[in-house]
């Protein structure tokens, strides 16, 4: 068995192809690696295309979010009037549910944190505060909440860094259409809103009060954003202690990073067998599979921090590249992909690697004893199971006289796994991943905090909407053409 730990979390990497001192001497990191991790951790690190330092790992801070500062103070009593019901809506009511309208890392990071904590909350107001998240443009999900919740006792959070986010604002144009029956527009501004943003300016031009504005800076990326004031909705599901105690995790994982032996680092074995599972075996895509339905979210969390980050052809001083960068990230709550796709997995033609992601036991806080060892009992089964699928697709089952029950094994994977799930150990598995990508973008010569193919995907789509709404002839490919022809009438 070959394991190293850190920060409350285990890597098992016997599966992987290599072990570990012949991976660390066949993968050599730049010569400026530990000047650069340094850079990160201290907030120093460059993003060179944006020409603004990279400053997510100073969130996890203890005075950043919840601690003296002005702004700290700020998100501290608009959790704690939240959750305890004293902030009234216009009409004198108590207000009862939030909704945070965001896209990406404003919706991504904070719903898969909330959802994961939630039975951590530790104050009176647990389960008194319904808070819901609305991310799609096309108002999909906003249909499904509006009429779950009042005009009179919910607060939006807008949450976007630049504050102009297209698809964000379509759901917040629809909800002041919504709101108009019975609140006029300044008393849902002045009672019913909160803002979230690097953008204070168009905040305040918004209309949004200063006391309701939190902000966080321009340093953060977006996929990167949970720990600031972008985590808010976590903080309002689980409470300020549980969301602490979330940062102290990450806090945990930065220290294991910037101090553990190579041969010892989990994120930066991570990264290194990524690189050699790439480059080296050259499988394009790594399956995540969390065995425990608290992380149900996490395969859509990693697909934007890795795939945004390192899906790039170019390297940070723009030279073009010839050699593959970060893989496909996809998968499932494990369990449910038993169920969809290891048929595949176990017997299908293509190549992958894949993390599982464990939890070992389960306390049931809140049930009683006959109920907590049931649930004691599903997570052993949990445990069973990923340790079966994770042993068959690296071993495999030979059958020579029965086709159907040949399983050809060969895949490699890492097990990280954990005693329980806490918010401490999940804050340093979501900041190990960070640190993985940050890894991997530095060995690749990648900048790993921008997204041009994001802002040219968005810049394409105004395009196409300015098409759409003025009524001339549109210009651009025949199926274009004809598509938006048909979307006019």
């Amino acid at each position: 068995m070959a394991s190293v730990t850190g920060a409350g979390l285990t890597l098992d990497v016997s599966y992987q192809a290599i072990e570990i001192p012949g991976l660390l001497k066949q993968l050599q990191l730049p010569e400026n690696f530990d000047a650069y991790r340094r850079q990160l951790l201290k907030g120093e690190y460059l993003n060179v295309s944006e020409q603004r330092n990279v400053t997510h790992s100073l969130c996890r801070s203890i005075h950043a979010v919840t601690g003296r500062s002005e702004k700290a103070t700020r998100f501290d009593d608009i959790v704690q009037k939240l959750r305890s019901g004293r902030w009234l809506g216009a009409t004198g009511k108590p207000v009862t549910a939030v909704v945070n309208i965001g896209v990406g890392g404003s919706d991504l990071g904070p719903n898969m944190g909330a959802f994961a904590l939630k039975e951590f909350a530790n104050d009176a107001a647990l389960n008194e505060l319904d808070v819901h998240f609305v991310s799609s443009m096309d108002g999909g999900q906003l249909y499904a909440v509006l009429p779950l919740i009042d005009p009179e006792t919910t607060v939006f959070i807008i949450a976007s860094k630049s504050f102009g986010t297209i698809d964000t604002f379509a759901n917040v144009n629809t909800v002041r259409e919504w709101i108009k029956p019975q609140l006029t527009e300044q008393q849902w501004l002045a009672q019913h809103v909160i803002g979230v943003s690097s953008n204070g300016v168009k905040m305040s031009d918004y209309g949004i009060p200063a006391a309701h504005q939190l902000t966080f800076g321009e340093g953060v990326g977006g996929r990167l954003s949970l720990w600031s004031a972008i985590g808010l909705s976590i903080a309002l599901s689980c409470g300020l202690y549980t969301f602490e105690r979330m940062l102290t995790g990450a806090r945990a994982m930065d220290k294991h990073f910037g101090e553990a032996p190579a041969a010892e680092n989990i994120p930066l074995l991570m990264a290194l067998y990524g690189i050699y599972n790439r480059n080296e075996l050259g499988i394009n895509n790594l399956a995540v599979l969390p065995y425990d339905g608290r992380l149900r979210m996490l395969p859509s969390y990693l697909q934007q921090l890795d795939m945004e980050s390192n899906g790039k052809q170019a390297t940070a001083d723009n030279k073009a590249i010839d050699y593959a960068t970060g893989p496909i990230i996809w998968g499932d709550f494990g369990p449910n992909g038993q169920h969809a796709f290891f048929q595949h997995l176990h017997q299908g033609f293509d190549a992958f690697a894949a993390d599982f992601v464990l939890v070992l036991k389960r306390q049931a806080p809140g049930f009683s004893s006959a109920v907590a060892a049931k649930l004691a009992e599903q997570q052993q089964l949990s445990v069973a199971n990923c340790l079966a699928h994770r042993q068959l697709m690296k071993f495999g089952a030979a059958n020579e006289a029965s086709p159907r029950d040949h399983y050809p094994g060969g895949h490699p994977s890492n097990l990280l796994y954990m005693d329980e799930l806490t918010p401490e150990t999940f804050g340093a598995l979501i900041a190990a991943y960070e640190h993985k990508v940050f890894v991997q973008g530095v060995y690749w010569q990648l900048n790993s905090f921008d997204q041009p193919g994001v802002e040219m995907g968005k810049k394409c789509a105004l395009d196409i909407l300015a098409s759409l709404e003025g009524g001339n002839e549109p210009a651009f490919d025949e199926s274009t053409n004809e598509l938006i022809k048909k979307a006019r009438t």
